[in-house]
This record gives structure tokens, C-alpha cells and sequence, in this order.
């Protein structure tokens, strides 16, 4: 908060701007420190609060039975904790590049928060309804309206989170003062080109969804998928890379952690 601290001290340093100047823009940027924990926070409740409604079938039951009536819920929370999971990869290392965050990134990044905090519960929609007149795989060759309308919710809910993200890589990618450098700067711009079209992906298996749910879950699990195993396929690629072509970049920061 450096800039309330030179306002308080009345002066500005010899060659630099005046007050006036210096008002603006760079004035309104915040530390990253509490955007940080707050996030971490709300993910880990989120991907906390999937596994309370996985059922542990009871003593009476034929176990064996009861676990396969069971299989849309296990379903729905792989394809939520695998999204919520490749997010938390993408906004930690995002954090990496930035300095600094400003009132709209926070704004923005509240409302991917809302998204990620609200999976557990059309996930549980999903998991409640789909099939649920078919309980096992060789039953799903059909589906009714519930079904279809509980899986479009749960891929409208994946498709804002997954936009979400790709605006708040955008708006840090393009917005002066946040990115760490210009090479920061510059990654995070081609993110938010890949979460676009990773978003634009979810977004047409939600309109699958309307059609064939199971195919739609499927399809939100391997994007979902994708959202974790990408960033380690950059790694990969880097570390093989010859050294001259990381000449110049900052150290610590890794261009390929971001999702």
C-alpha cells in the first residue's frame, strides 16, 4: 500500500511525478496477499464440500449393488474435483505473475469464486438426477427431461467458471501494473487464449448435454482432465528446451505453470 504511505508523507521524491501524476491507475492496485489466501480458501471448501455427497451404502444393502447404483455421483465428483483442481492450478501460478492486483481483477476474481463455490451443488443436481430411472451402464441408452436439464445446469456452471478464469487471465494479461514484467505480461495473454478455447469447449458440451447427458459428463470430465494435465505437458516441454531460449525471461517465474 505504498501509495496511501505517500500521500500521508506530504512529498514526492526528486524527478518524479507530481501528485496529480501519480494518482491514477497505479494508485488503485493492491497487494496480491489476500486475494491469495481468500481463494485458496473457497477452494478448498469447494473441493471439500464434493465428497459429502458420495453415499456409503448401508449394512443391508448388497455393497456391490449399492456401489454401482451409485456411479453418477462418483462421476460427478471426479469431473468437479478435476476442474476445481485444474482452476486452483491455474489461479496459484497466475499469482506468480502478477504484483499486484486492482479492483476490477478482484471483482472478477469474486465472481469466478462464486462459480467454483456453487459446484458442489449442481454437481450434486447431476449426480441426484442423471439416469436416474437407468441406475446401471447397460441402462443408458436413453434419457429423460430431468436428466438433461440437471446435466445442462451442471455445464452451465463448469462453462462461467471456465469463463471467469479466462477473463481474469485476460484482464491481468492486459491491464498495466499487474503482470510482473512484460514477459509476465505476455504469457498471460496466450493463456487467456487457451481458457477461452477451453471455455468455448465446455460451453459446447453444455449444449451436448441437452441431448445426451452421459456423453456431455464425459466430455466435461476430459476437459476438466485437460485443465490438470496441460500445464505439466508445458513443464515438460520447457525443461526440454535448450537454455538460449530462456534467455532474458525472470527465473521465477514459470511460463508454463498457468492452466
Amino acid at each position: 500500500m505504498g501509495w496511501s504511505i505517500r500521500r500521508q508523507l506530504g512529498g514526492m521524491p526528486a524527478g518524479t511525478s507530481s501528485p496529480s501524476e501519480g494518482t491514477g491507475a497505479q494508485d488503485r492496485l493492491l497487494p496480491t496477499g489476500r486475494l491469495e489466501s481468500f481463494s485458496d480458501g473457497v477452494f478448498a471448501i469447494a473441493i471439500t464440500l464434493l465428497v459429502l455427497e458420495l453415499h456409503v451404502p448401508g449394512e443391508h444393502q448388497v455393497l456391490a449393488t449399492a456401489l454401482e447404483h451409485e456411479w453418477p455421483r462418483y462421476l460427478g465428483y471426479f469431473v468437479s474435483f478435476a476442474f476445481i483442481g485444474g482452476v486452483w492450478i491455474a489461479h496459484s501460478n497466475l499469482t506468480r505473475f502478477i504484483k499486484a492486483a486492482d479492483p476490477t481483477l478482484m471483482r472478477l476474481n469474486l465472481m469466478l469464486l462464486l462459480f467454483v463455490s456453487f459446484l458442489p451443488f449442481t454437481t450434486a443436481i447431476a449426480a441426484t438426477h442423471l439416469f436416474v430411472s437407468f441406475l446401471t451402464f447397460d441402462q443408458v441408452a436413453s434419457s429423460s427431461t430431468g436428466e438433461r436439464i440437471a446435466v445442462v445446469v451442471f455445464g452451465l456452471n463448469l462453462t462461467l467458471a471456465a469463463l471467469m478464469l479466462y477473463l481474469v487471465l485476460r484482464h491481468a494479461g492486459s491491464s498495466p501494473g499487474i503482470a510482473a514484467d512484460d514477459i509476465a505480461e505476455e504469457e498471460l495473454q496466450a493463456f487467456a487464449k487457451e481458457r477461452r478455447t477451453a471455455m468455448l469447449l465446455q460451453g459446447s458440451a453444455t449444449v451436448v448435454g441437452g441431448f445426451l447427458p452421459l456423453t456431455a459428463v464425459l466430455f466435461y470430465l476430459a476437459v476438466s482432465v485437460v485443465f490438470i494435465i496441460d500445464p505439466l505437458r508445458h513443464m515438460r516441454l520447457r525443461r526440454a528446451r535448450p537454455p538460449s531460449l530462456d534467455e532474458g525471461k525472470t527465473p521465477d517465474i514459470d511460463a508454463s505453470g498457468v492452466s
